[in-house]
Parts: C-alpha cells; structure tokens; sequence
C-alpha cells in the first residue's frame, strides 16, 4: 500500500508538471501573437507584462487566453514606457562602455569597469522591474525605484538572478526545440519566482528591527 501511495504522488507530481509546461508554451505562444500584434516594437513589452501576470498565477478567473489579453491591454501603456526607458539607458550606459574600452588606456579600462557595474544594476534593476510592476500594479517611476532598491539592499540575490537568467540562456541556445515552445515563458518564469524570493527576504527584513536609516525599499 505505501508503494502504491508513492507511485500514485509521483504520478501526480509527473501530471502537475506536464500541465504546468503546457501552461507555459501556451503563454509563450500568446506572447509571440501579441508581440507580432504590436509590430514587434510596440507588442513585446505589453506581451512581456502579460506573461508575467498569467505565470503569477493572476488568473482572475477568466482562463489563460482571456487572462493574458487582460493583462496586455492592462499594461499596455506602462511596460511601453518602461521597457523603451530601460532599453535607452541600457544603450546608453553599454555605448560608454564601448568608448571607453576603445581608449586602451588604464584610466579609461577604469572608466569602463565602473559603468560595467553601473550596467549590471542597471540590467538587474530592469528584469526584476516587469515582475514587480505586475506584483504590485504601480506606475513607472515607483516600480524602478522599489526595483533599484531592491537589487541595491540584495546584491547576491542579483547576481543569483542574472547567473540563472544567463544559463537558462545558454539552455535555450542548446536545445533548439525550447525556443519554439518556452523561449520567453522559460526567463519570465525564472524572474517571477526570484522575485517572490527577493519579497520574502525583503519582508523579512522589514519584521527585524533595522538599523537607525538603514532601508531596503522604498
């Protein structure tokens, strides 16, 4: 009989799991729509936000296709603001990057590595940014603040993020057939679940009694 209970948990793990997959190559396939909906430029941040709702498990009782439409016209206008925000300063800090690297210089390799490290905050700031607008329904400007916040009081958290975000790119480079089904569900699944980890350490934090000025988020 426990034999039997524990082939049964197993299978029911196994059919949980499958479900779950299917769940997510079904949102990656409505991410790719809704982006091409929006001539790529103006559909992949809205269709971004959208999965990341529908992969938080924010179904609202209205099914997956009718749940992801929701969210993208519900985010529409924010995510367009900030994922072309994010994408200028991204540009902006990796073309400083570059001249400063071309100077061959000591003091320009120095230049460099600190607009690296501005870069990596910045890169950190931005993924974790999608994950929480949608966790917290907020403007622009208040979800990049809570974000940066965020990364700057866990560093290691971030580094854990990205490391992850950078292997599950090299997966999805390895094995062809999972950009066709997970390519973007896959990331956005890895950013929501991070992000629920990095609320935990921040609650945490906030239940202990802190530092005089020390804090965690705004």
């Amino acid at each position: 009989m426990g034999n039997r209970a524990k082939w049964e948990g197993w299978a029911w793990s196994f059919h949980q799991f499958g479900e779950r997959l299917l769940r997510m190559a079904a949102a990656h396939l409505m991410w790719v729509v809704c982006t091409l909906l929006g001539g790529i430029v103006f559909g992949v941040f809205p269709a971004t936000a959208a999965l990341c709702d529908v992969l938080s498990g924010k179904w609202n009782d209205r099914g997956l296709l009718s749940a992801f439409w929701h969210a993208f016209l519900h985010y529409f206008w924010r995510s367009q603001w900030l994922g072309a925000g994010t994408v200028l300063t991204g540009s902006i800090l990796w073309g400083d990057v570059v001249f400063f690297l071309r100077m061959g210089t000591l003091w320009g390799l120095s230049i460099a590595a600190v607009f690296a490290g501005i870069g990596f905050l910045h890169a950190a700031t931005s993924c974790h940014a999608f994950s929480l607008l949608v966790r917290e329904d907020a403007d622009v400007k208040r979800t990049l603040k809570q974000s940066f916040w965020l990364v700057a009081a866990f560093p290691l958290h971030s580094l854990v993020t990205m490391g992850g975000l950078l292997l599950l790119l090299i997966l999805l480079l390895a094995i062809p057939v999972l950009p066709i089904l997970l390519g973007a569900s896959l990331p956005v699944w890895w950013m929501n679940a991070r992000m629920s980890r990095l609320l935990e350490k921040r609650d945490r934090k906030r239940s202990t009694k802190q530092p005089r000025g020390e804090t965690y988020a705004v």
